[in-house]
Parts: C-alpha cells; sequence; structure tokens
C-alpha cells in the first residue's frame, strides 16, 4: 500500500502533459500473442514516438516506475525517464492475476494499470508490437485501449546446447524472440550423454572431460559418425550470470536442467566412481550417438554428495528459478539389474523392481532442492513408478502413453507443464523441406508439425474438473538440438512456431482462428527481417 500512494502521489504531481500528437494513424497493429480486449482508433493522430517518451523524474525515480521504464526499454521503446513533465503513468490494481494489464494511449501519452510487476514485460511488448508508422512517416503509436491477461503463467521454450552448441549470442538473440511473443521461461537443457555444458566449480572434470566428444553424428546419415573431435564447449558461471540476468531484464526466468538419474554419460565419463561400475564391460565415456544410452548414476553416497554439492551450484546461478529441472526421462534400468551393489542397495531398500530405483532418486532429489527452496520439475516418467512429493512438478511429453500422463498426474493433485510431442517438439518437421540437407530431420522425427498443428491444441481439456484446471499451470515447446547444428537452424526451427505456441498459452482455443493469425504472423515478416531472424516461410523455404 505504501509503494502505491508513493507512486500515485507521483503520478498526480507528474501529471502527463501537452504531448504533440503524431499525425494520423491509419495502421492497426498486428499483436501476438492476441489480446483478450483492444480497441483501436484508427485515422486519428496518436502518440508520436520520434522525440522519445518522456517520463517525469518523480514517476522513474519510484519503484514501480523504475520497474515500467525497465521493461519499456528492454522492448525497444525509447524512453526519457529524467524529465520535468511526463507522457506515462504506471498504477496497480489489484487483480487476480498478477499478468493483468491495461493499457491506453492517447496523443498526451501511455497510462498503465496493471496487477502487479509480473505483468509490465507483457504491456511493455504490446507497446513495442504496436508501433507504427503515421501519416507523415514518424514512429507513432495509435490510439488505442487494452485489456490483457494470459491464459496460463508459465509459458515456456526448452533449448538444448547439449548435442550441437549453441552460442551466448545466439541464446540471447532467442531470449529477445522469446520477449517478443511473451514467453517467460527458458528451460536451459544444460547436461546429457552427449555433454556437459554447465561450470561446476567444485567437479572441475565435468567440462574438462565432458564437455566435448570423439566425433559426433554426421546431419546427412545419423548412423553415421563424422570422425571430427569436438572442441570442448561450455557456458562458464560469468557467462550463466550473463544469460540469466539479460533474461530477467527481459521478463525470462531460467530453469536450468539437469539429467538424474539418466542421460548422464557425459557426467559419469567424468567421475566413473557415479556410475554402476560393478558391471561387466563398465567403460563410460561421453557418447558419440544420439538416443537413449544406458549409462545412469548409482544410488551411492558419493553420487548423492556429488548432486548435492552440484545442485547447490546450480541454485546459486539461477536465483529467481523457483524450479529446477531434474530430467528424469528414458532412464533405462539394465545396468541397475545387472550391478550387485544396486542389487543389494534394493534389497536393503525392500525393493521389488529396478523402477524404483528410479523413484527413490526422483525423492531423494525432491528433498534436496526442498532445501534450497526450488521445486522439482521433471519429465513425465517420474510417476511411473509411484507418488512423487506432491510439490513436484510433471513436464508432460509422452503424447502416446497409456493411460495418458497428463490425466495421471492431474489425478494425483499435481501441477503440470503440457509440453506433448504431439504439438510442441520444434526439432520435428514442419512439411516441405528446402533443398539444402543442412534441413533435414533427425532419424523419423519427419511427423509434420507446421505452424497451424501447433495452433490447433487446446490446452485446457474438457474433461477435467475445476480443481484439475488449477494445476495446469504452463505450456511449452522443446527443441532438441540432434539435427540442429547452429542457430540459423534453430530459427528456422522455431519461428513461426513460436508464434503459435505463444498464442495457445495466452488465449483460449474457443477465441482463436488460424486464418486470422496467418494474417498477423505476415506481418511480423518485416520484423524478422530487422532481426535478421531465419524464419519458415509459408512454402516451407527458409528466409536466410
Amino acid at each position: 500500500m505504501k509503494l502505491r500512494l508513493l507512486v500515485l502521489t507521483a503520478l498526480l504531481s507528474a501529471g502527463i502533459t501537452g504531448a504533440a500528437p503524431s499525425a494520423p494513424v491509419t495502421i492497426s497493429p498486428a499483436i501476438i500473442p492476441q489480446p483478450q480486449s483492444m480497441q483501436v482508433s484508427p485515422g486519428q493522430p496518436g502518440f508520436c514516438l520520434k522525440n522519445g517518451i518522456k517520463v517525469h523524474y518523480k514517476v522513474s525515480r519510484s519503484k514501480l516506475g523504475s520497474a515500467a521504464v525497465r521493461a519499456l526499454m528492454a522492448a525497444g521503446l525509447p524512453m526519457l525517464p529524467e524529465e520535468n513533465t511526463g507522457e506515462l503513468t504506471v498504477e496497480i490494481v489489484p487483480h487476480d492475476n498478477p499478468e493483468w494489464h491495461s493499457i491506453r494511449v492517447s496523443p498526451e501519452g501511455i497510462e498503465l494499470k496493471i496487477a502487479s510487476e509480473k505483468a509490465l514485460p507483457a504491456a511493455a511488448q504490446t507497446l513495442a508490437q504496436s508501433v507504427v508508422k503515421s501519416a507523415d512517416g514518424s514512429p507513432a503509436l495509435p490510439c488505442m485501449q487494452v485489456q490483457d491477461a494470459p491464459l496460463l503463467p508459465y509459458r515456456g521454450l526448452m533449448l538444448d546446447p547439449c548435442r550441437h552448441p549453441l552460442t551466448v549470442d545466439e541464446t540471447r538473440k532467442m531470449l529477445r524472440l522469446m520477449a517478443r511473443y511473451k514467453l517467460n521461461r527458458l528451460h536451459w537443457h544444460l547436461a546429457d550423454d552427449q555433454g556437459w555444458r554447465i561450470e561446476i566449480k567444485s567437479y572441475p572434470r565435468l567440462t574438462e572431460v565432458g564437455s566435448h566428444r570423439a566425433e559426433t553424428p554426421t546431419l546427412a546419415n545419423h548412423e553415421i559418425g563424422d570422425g571430427r573431435p569436438t572442441a570442448p564447449f561450455y557456458f562458464t558461471q560469468e557467462q550463466v550470470r550473463d544469460i540469466v540476468a539479460y533474461a530477467n531484464s527481459l521478463g525470462i526466468t531460467v530453469i536450468p536442467e539437469i539429467e538424474v538419474p539418466g542421460h548422464s554419460s557425459a557426467a559419469i565419463a567424468a567421475y566413473p566412481e557415479l556410475g554402476n561400475s560393478d558391471i561387466p564391460g563398465y567403460a563410460p565415456r561421453v557418447a558419440t550417438t544420439w538416443g537413449v544410452l544406458p549409462y545412469t548414476y548409482a544410488p551411492k553416497p558419493e553420487t548423492m554428495q556429488f548432486l548435492e554439492r552440484v545442485f547447490a551450484e546450480v541454485c546459486e546461478l539461477f536465483p529467481r528459478a523457483e524450479f529446477i529441472h531434474i530430467g528424469g526421462d528414458e532412464a533405462p534400468r539394465d545396468q541397475w539389474q545387472h550391478s550387485p551393489y544396486v542389487q543389494q542397495f534394493m534389497q536393503q531398500q525392500g525393493m521389488r523392481h529396478a523402477g524404483q530405483v528410479q523413484h527413490w532418486f526422483t525423492h531423494r532429489m525432491a528433498e534436496l532442492l526442498a532445501r534450497h527452496d526450488r521445486r522439482l520439475v521433471g519429465w513425465d516418467e517420474i510417476i511411473d513408478d509411484g507418488a512423487v512429493p506432491a510439490n513436484a512438478v510433471v513436464m508432460y511429453w509422452r503424447s502416446w502413453v497409456r493411460p495418458c500422463s497428463l490425466k495421471r498426474a492431474l489425478s494425483s493433485g499435481l501441477d503440470v507443464i503440457q509440453s506433448p510431442d504431439s504439438h510442441f517438439y520444434f526439432n520435428f518437421c514442419q512439411g516441405k523441406l528446402p533443398d539444402d540437407p543442412r534441413y533435414k530431420p533427425h532419424g523419423s522425427l519427419t511427423a509434420e508439425q507446421d505452424w497451424r498443428h501447433v495452433y490447433s491444441y487446446n490446452p485446457i481439456p474438457a474433461d477435467i474438473s475445476p480443481e484439475q484446471r488449477r494445476h495446469l499451470i504452463g505450456l511449452q515447446a522443446n527443441c532438441w538440438s540432434e539435427s540442429i547444428a547452429d542457430g540459423h537452424k534453430l530459427e528456422y526451427q522455431c519461428v513461426p512456431r513460436i508464434c503459435a505456441l505463444a498464442e495457445v498459452a495466452w488465449r483460449p482455443a474457443e477465441l482463436r482462428n488460424a486464418d486470422e493469425f496467418l494474417q498477423r504472423v505476415l506481418a511480423h515478416y518485416p520484423w524478422f527481417d530487422e532481426q535478421n531472424i531465419n524464419y519458415r516461410r509459408e512454402d516451407g523455404s527458409p528466409a536466410k
């Protein structure tokens, strides 16, 4: 209440003063995702941006006002935050949805009403997408009124630098793209069989050994290796902090993923004692092939000590991440079944089958993360072998599993982030391919998931209860990188599907129209070109 009174006092004293209106604005903006309510007054003078947006210093020096200025600047709007007159007002208005916001643009200025600071990034992007040219060619905002709030609070994209590296600059570019379309979570897949990609000070061999491999499957034929050792690649802790801070400035929280107990070949190659070292033929190495590989962590005291130290550093590097992802998918049980140590461990624990070892890992990781005030997120395999902690989050991806993992998670009272491979695997083919062999998909991933297919998804099933609806907290697309060797192809795989993802997570299915959406997507082509984004055109050809 004290903050609100402070800001309102500043607004009253600063006011909106007589700004020069723009020339008439005849273009209506094409906003993605489409706001819940938007009225535009075409043909009238709008708010001229040629000289920037003046912000009275009493507003810009308040906590709320400075947050608004930062969000608008991050969205690319020209802000003048230390003026004696003001063209921006910001006010907190109570609302059930913390991202609810209202925007009013007139020739005199911009009024923002928000439920909380969480609403500022989305409001800023609506304004950034609304910048058009007035009749005299100057940048302007049309007179408009918007009221908006998202359908789902978690709107994410997963990036995988483990199979093929993704540089800091390429990652930052994807963050800007995400922010443009109001996605607010980057799920960062940092450890897998084919590479360990994050510096951990207490275990230097993770990057000394685990950050490079002997060869990589070729793009033309994934069954054949290229015979070329890779250079070490990982993100230093300084680089991680830089990316996390940059994401935060755009309203995006970075959720790290460290795989446990499977997909762990790179870590076990670096520290063989963490694996099932008593099985015949034990010879861990950083994987040089794709697919599901056998190396899993062993349930040893030294393994838990390792995981405690690794996740302590991870939690320190990602201070705003309310969730930490532990993977939990595709963990083979063969090595556990052949390990005398694990068999003895199972007997001592009263376990009847090897799947219960994974269940044990899930519970230990939940306890470990709880000590850092974080919630565990795992792929939907974590619910296959028994009940998981009540505060765990299930990331539903296996669309083919019956009974449905989504329904099983909801019936257990668990929060769910939907990421079904049937609609949201952006590494899958989108239909007609360019002739360039670099665009060939990995293996059998030829299911046609173009933007229309993504757009058809309804994240709120009709046959769930109101209580279960409360547990549907998010939607995410995944971009696994087996066949994505660089940011150039990553952009082709994601754009414009990322626009469809954003609208599905934002707007109820009954209010969406694919043909109308296409017209808005086409209107964003000039922005893609301006940002040098290699988007996929409607005929399947790459833009760059």
